[in-house]
């Protein structure tokens, strides 16, 4: 759901993934989807409450425009030192982070999108395009979550979609389920890491 867009104009659940999270930056129009490149912060970098133990991701067919990118499992900590696994898509570059999750039809629980952008930023993501509704976590470059959002698909135009940002710069964001993150715990405060991309399936 490409809704990642520009400001003017993206449990316990054994593993989740992002809305075709669409960002786009603030000064620019709504590309319909966003993503980001490389990370100004390393998110993969472990904590000291990360597992130590890794699998491969396991994200289903979803749609054939993101089918072949890059997985990983993005792990959150929540305030209450719950854990939350979501099996991502990784949306790294500008055109993927677009794309989002646009399109898809069905986002099964424990799976999501996660974007990553190569510095801060406020501008949000809308839902123009995706189909699904998505929970979505914006984290900054030492992987705090602070805010944590529901996002319904927009039936509207472009122009008439809702944004949804958080009022603190990010680095960092993962689409999950509808209902998936909040209904975890997950809330600001919490703590997110994923692991190092692997090559899908």
């Amino acid at each position: 759901m490409c809704r990642c867009h520009a400001t003017a104009a993206t449990i316990l659940l054994a593993v989740f993934t992002v809305v075709s999270g669409c960002t786009a930056n603030a000064d620019t129009e709504p590309p319909g989807g966003s993503g980001p490149t490389e990370s100004a912060t390393d998110g993969r970098e472990a904590t000291d409450d990360a597992p130590t133990e890794d699998r491969p991701p396991e994200v289903p067919p979803l749609h054939p425009a993101i089918d072949g990118l890059d997985e990983a499992i993005v792990r959150i900590t929540t305030t209450e030192g719950d854990r939350v696994e979501v099996a991502a898509k990784v949306a790294a570059s500008d055109a993927d982070r677009r794309r989002g999750l646009m399109e898809v039809t069905d986002l099964p629980e424990g799976t999501g999108m996660l974007f990553v952008f190569d510095e801060e930023r406020t501008s949000g993501f809308w839902m123009w395009n995706t189909l699904v509704e998505l929970d979505i976590a914006f984290a900054t470059a030492e992987g705090e979550i602070v805010a944590v959002e529901t996002m319904v698909p927009c039936t509207s135009s472009r122009a008439d979609c809702p944004v949804t940002a958080p009022e603190e710069p990010y680095v960092t964001a993962l689409e999950a389920p509808g209902g998936s993150l909040a209904g975890a715990g997950v809330t600001a405060g919490a703590r997110l890491t994923w692991s190092e991309p692997v090559p899908a399936g």
